[in-house]
């Protein structure tokens, strides 16, 4: 009944929480789940976020009535009278009439599932799990012609080989080869009811070091170290980087845990079971164990992150130094909340950069980057000044001018959409190899198999809005300049695709300067000033506002000592004037009126009293005065041409 509907809403008298579900219990109750957090926001020791039941009676109004709390999830039953929820690993139900009270557990109790047995036929489950599967291409996949395939044909191909099927996994197999016919990117089967994998995973526990056998001793060839906080190529702790630990790169690695250390065994050998548990390491510069040092270091399960953000942060450098400063470096190791913070980091911490790379190899992609796409091309409209301090551009946190990104074959998904809407929307030049061309993908949700096995279905395609081609899938997306890296540059330790990158952005900086704002001058309220009585006057009324500021023309001083600075100068912050009262020099800018002594550490240059700003008039070839710096308070420097 959708009829007056707008007048049979009512608000209800709720404080403000977090609320997560509002249920319609028994008649004229409400069942209201609340998130919650821990009352102590610095105490992490308990679980940060949890659950609430609270309870809320229409007819008499009021507060809510707290039912349970600090639980992990939560249904209400079909008629409204009671709960099942979840706290840790056990599952309780409760009655809203007899149940809990606070934090209890009610009369209906914990449920104990020790004694529940579930019979499988798995010749019978596999063979509905297969026509499921059949059943979630029919109803979930983007295109409703399935690219021209006969599902109900290949279905019928494919069932001849399930009476051969005799392990889990081997049905994911044979569903996949099934419902890959339609070939397309993102599909995938796993999961299920199978057989848990051999063994307890890595146990292994790695230092982020690179080693050599010389005299007989493992030696460090290559220490990986932390990466900073504020880094825009991701944010790394080492184990060799932590206060107190001093190993260097060239020492031996003589002991760990107490044991030996053999060039004759591999020396992941003697790091089983330490990642994450302290280790005692002892090393020396100096391969009879002379001068020896023992440390406790912490090793990780895995390195190739902090290898990466190392890779990426000599990339930084190098693009540092090939561009002069001028641009700067953003590695995006892949569109998840790691690599978007690498993405934002660089691109406010770089607005002042003539330029940026954004570098996006390698990554597989995650959550599509519009927000990115449009930050890179957002441009400032108008600026901000403030009395101190630097102007700050409207919209804030412009980007750069000029931006190229480095795309490779290993880029898909989102990375691949980022790249394309890079492309579209004009934001800068794409450098390197085409993409791997995966831009048909699943988006949401899909339903579970039986036994919790799932199917991963492309249900949303990405397209180019001119109607003509599917954008990237089997495609791609190409750059803008093809630059391919060989065996010999990877030997030689050159990245051909950055240097390119840098070469195209300083082209672009040079053809494309960067436009400083100039300011406009400090309006002057309109006055007339007697010259015999010194007193002010308004203007008549109806004159215009602001009056426009005369321009006084510095009168020739011939013999005075600072005849050749005077005049005016045309700057950023408005037309600044020279000019010799007695034996003063004066500055007039924007209605303000400073003296100047001269500085008797350099020529040319004078001290503002009291402003403490710093004046430098500069000469040309022919010895006259051309032009003028000035740097004020804030360090700013702001540079001034002779216009007369």
């Amino acid at each position: 009944d959708f009829d007056n509907l707008s007048s049979r809403f009512i608000n209800l008298p709720l404080p403000q929480r977090d609320y997560a579900q509002m249920i319609s219990g028994q008649s004229g109750k409400l069942v209201l789940v609340v998130r919650e957090w821990s009352t102590a926001p610095g105490d992490f020791s308990s679980q940060p976020q949890s659950q609430a039941v609270y309870l809320y009676d229409l007819a008499k109004g009021g507060e809510m009535r707290n039912f349970v709390e600090k639980i992990d999830a939560v249904d209400v039953f079909r008629d409204g009278t009671g709960i099942l929820f979840r706290r840790g690993r056990d599952y309780v139900i409760s009655k809203f009439e007899t149940g809990t009270t606070r934090n209890g557990v009610g009369s209906d109790g914990k449920q104990d599932f020790s004694k529940i047995e579930v019979r499988v036929n798995p010749v019978e489950e596999w063979k509905q799990m297969f026509h499921e599967s059949m059943r979630i291409m029919r109803d979930w996949f983007y295109d409703p012609n399935y690219h021209g395939q006969n599902l109900a044909q290949l279905e019928r191909e494919y069932a001849e080989y399930l009476p051969t099927i005799t392990r889990r996994i081997d049905l994911n197999r044979l569903m996949q080869m099934m419902l890959g016919h339609v070939s397309v990117s993102h599909l995938g089967v796993g999961g299920g009811d199978a057989s848990p994998p051999f063994g307890q995973g890595n146990r292994i526990g790695l230092l982020g070091a690179d080693y050599a056998i010389e005299n007989g001793k493992y030696r460090f060839k290559k220490i990986y170290g932390a990466t900073s906080y504020s880094a825009a190529n991701g944010t790394f702790n080492a184990p060799l980087s932590q206060p107190g630990v001093d190993v260097r790169e060239g020492d031996y690695l003589l002991e760990v845990n107490g044991n030996k250390v053999e060039a004759t065994k591999n020396i992941l050998t003697y790091f089983e079971n330490t990642p994450g548990r302290p280790t005692k390491i002892t090393v020396s510069t100096n391969a009879d164990g002379s001068s020896a040092r023992t440390y406790t270091v912490y090793p990780t399960n895995g390195e190739n992150r902090l290898r990466r953000a190392n890779w990426a942060e000599n990339n930084r450098k190098l693009v540092e130094k090939l561009s002069g400063g001028k641009l700067g470096y953003i590695f995006i190791e892949g569109y998840d909340p790691n690599g978007i913070g690498n993405a934002i980091r660089g691109l406010t911490g770089y607005a002042d950069k003539a330029g940026i790379i954004i570098d996006q190899r390698y990554n597989g992609g995650g959550i599509t980057p519009d927000y990115l796409i449009e930050w890179m091309q957002r441009k400032p409209l108008y600026y901000y000044m403030f009395r101190d301090g630097d102007d700050i551009a409207t919209p804030v946190n412009p980007a750069p001018p000029v931006k190229v990104m480095i795309i490779n074959e290993m880029n898909g998904s989102a990375a691949e959409t980022g790249a394309f809407m890079f492309k579209l929307g004009k934001v800068g030049t794409l450098v390197g190899k085409r993409t791997y061309g995966g831009g048909i993908g699943p988006y949401f949700f899909t339903p579970r198999l039986i036994d919790g096995g799932r199917v991963q279905l492309p249900n949303r395609a990405a397209y180019n809005p001119n109607g003509t081609s599917w954008g990237i899938e089997n495609l791609g997306v190409q750059p803008d300049i093809d630059v391919e890296i060989t065996p010999q540059d990877v030997l030689a330790g050159r990245d051909p695709q950055l240097e390119k990158a840098v070469e195209v952005a300083m082209a672009q900086i040079a053809k494309n300067p960067v436009i400083q704002p100039k300011r406009p001058i400090f309006p002057v309220h309109p006055y007339a000033k007697q010259e015999t009585t010194g007193i002010f006057e308004l203007p008549t009324p109806g004159s215009a506002f602001p009056l426009p500021t005369p321009k006084p023309e510095a009168k020739a001083v011939t013999d005075g000592k600072f005849a050749e600075y005077l005049g005016n100068f045309d700057t950023p912050m408005g037309v600044v004037i020279f000019s010799q009262e007695g034996e003063k020099l004066i500055g007039l800018a924007g209605g303000e009126r400073i003296e100047l002594l001269p500085d008797a550490s350099a020529k040319d240059k004078f001290i503002a009293q009291p402003a403490g700003v710093t004046v430098t008039f500069e000469r040309g070839a022919d010895g006259k005065i051309t032009g003028v710096t000035i740097i004020i308070p804030s360090g700013r420097e702001i540079k001034g041409k002779k216009i007369n």
